[in-house]
């Protein structure tokens, strides 16, 4: 039987989780929880993830996050990829860690994200691991609490932003999953969507411009190419193409970083692969060019046009 695609496009909220192969652990220790978070935070800094909620147990994780460009499999791949890589070295082990395909639940971000992020935040005091979710150390609830103190890649403004204040978040909290996320969650075997059915109509009119998950081969048939990218970026910066494939060291070259960013965001290749054709050392220099003019787009509005026309040009053309 064919694995299911997955709904990926920009702005998607999920719910992702995975488990250990045959139940075992993937967190021996603090230390190897406190790597998952730095992981995590990584793949933030590399994808411009947004997370809104965490829980991490032994055999398990729950993640709560949207994602800006879409992409969740080149996410995911990254984060379980890179810690599985990460435990196995300390630990002195090999093979897989995770039992697999994750799981992904795509939400509702207007009906359920609140809900969502509950139902994570529960989940040590349903495995009466705790009494009450703020005594657990290792979830991202007590963060919503101690706003000041939360990690940069943790976004608590946009649930605490649906409450009067944090006591009444709490309350929320402390009154425990109901209705249809514990008919969804217990059902033992969810669906791939969580939403009403105006959410479904709405990913149903879409589904002629979302990008899916499938097989690689076939991806490349509708992806364009990153020569294309890189000729459209040189055409509109009135560079030569080699420009902006090799650069020079220690001269700022915009059009080399916008070439990067919009290869990741519009073609079929990994960062280890951009990097690969790009010249530079590693793939973190490819996350860093990414970041930087993820940042400049959110200040600079001329600029943010200017990105916005050469990826609308990508496009213009069957490839």
């Amino acid at each position: 039987m064919s694995r299911p695609l997955r709904i990926e496009f920009p702005g998607a909220v999920y719910h992702v989780m995975n488990r250990g192969s045959a139940y075992q652990k993937i967190f021996i220790d603090s230390k190897d929880k406190e790597l998952f978070l730095r992981t995590l935070s990584e793949t933030h800094m590399l994808w411009g993830i947004e997370v809104f909620a965490y829980c991490l147990m032994d055999n398990h994780y729950h993640i709560c996050l949207r994602t800006p460009e879409g992409k969740l499999s080149r996410v995911m791949k990254h984060l379980n990829g890179l810690y599985t890589q990460r435990f196995n070295k300390i630990h002195g082990r090999d093979g897989t860690l995770f039992r697999g395909r994750y799981k992904a639940i795509l939400i509702d971000a207007d009906e359920y994200l609140t809900s969502v992020v509950r139902y994570i935040h529960l989940n040590p005091v349903e495995a009466r691991c705790v009494k009450k979710p703020q005594n657990y150390r290792w979830s991202s609830h007590r963060a919503y609490f101690e706003t000041k103190e939360a990690t940069k890649w943790l976004n608590v403004q946009e649930v605490l932003s649906r409450f009067a204040d944090a006591g009444a978040y709490q309350e929320f909290i402390l009154s425990g999953n109901a209705g249809r996320i514990n008919d969804f969650y217990g059902s033992g075997r969810q669906g791939s969507v969580l939403g009403g059915e105006r959410f479904l109509d709405r990913i149903r009119s879409r589904t002629g411009k979302l990008s899916l998950e499938y097989p690689r081969h076939e991806r490349l048939l509708i992806r364009p190419s990153a020569d294309r990218v890189v000729g459209l970026v040189a055409d509109t910066y009135g560079v030569a193409r080699e420009d902006v494939i090799k650069g020079c060291r220690g001269k700022e070259n915009e059009a080399r970083k916008v070439a990067m960013y919009l290869v990741k965001r519009s073609c079929d290749l990994t960062l280890q692969e951009i990097a690969e054709r790009f010249g530079v050392g590693s793939y973190g220099a490819v996350g860093w060019a990414c970041h930087a003019i993820r940042s400049k787009t959110a200040t600079n509005r001329r600029f943010k046009k200017k990105v916005e026309c050469i990826e609308k040009d990508i496009y213009q053309q069957k490839i």
